[in-house]
């Protein structure tokens, strides 16, 4: 898989993003493991799962989710993905692009994230990409934030 570069993550910023709920949980990759495609195929991780906090930014290009920092940044991760409103989960691959530090300030004390987590996805079915960027819009909508 072709690894994500910045030109691709600066484009899509202009994108309407959107604060929410996701199901969301994810595997860190192991390096050169090619794993990407067993997962895709309905195949199991080689690593521990990681559950953030449904509450995120996101639009159909990419997400960002609050957790510890059990990734870094440039590392692959095995994601599988929940869009309210739509029966199932996807599964899809996602490039980190930066890991940062929640301010103190703004940190839940209810939620044990340390770390903002973007994330890039990658090799996301159509039908999900489709789910997100109704969801999306949706949200948006009921935010006066059409665009």
């Amino acid at each position: 898989m072709e690894r994500a570069s910045e030109h691709a993550a600066v484009e899509h910023r202009n994108e309407p993003r959107a604060h929410g709920t996701l199901v969301l949980r994810y595997h860190r990759a192991p390096a050169g493991a090619g794993d990407l495609p067993n997962w895709l195929a309905g195949g199991s991780p080689r690593g521990d799962e990681r559950t953030p906090d449904p509450t995120m930014n996101f639009n159909h290009v990419g997400l960002a989710f609050d957790d510890v920092p059990a990734c870094a940044d440039g590392d692959l991760l095995l994601v599988e993905l929940g869009v309210p409103g739509h029966d199932g989960r996807w599964r899809a691959g996602a490039h980190v692009l930066r890991i940062s530090p929640i301010p103190i300030d703004e940190r839940d004390e209810f939620v044990h994230a340390t770390h903002r987590i973007a994330v890039l996805l990658t090799a996301l079915p159509d039908e999900a990409r489709t789910a997100l960027q109704d969801y999306t819009a949706r949200l948006r909508r009921a935010n006066g934030r059409d665009r």
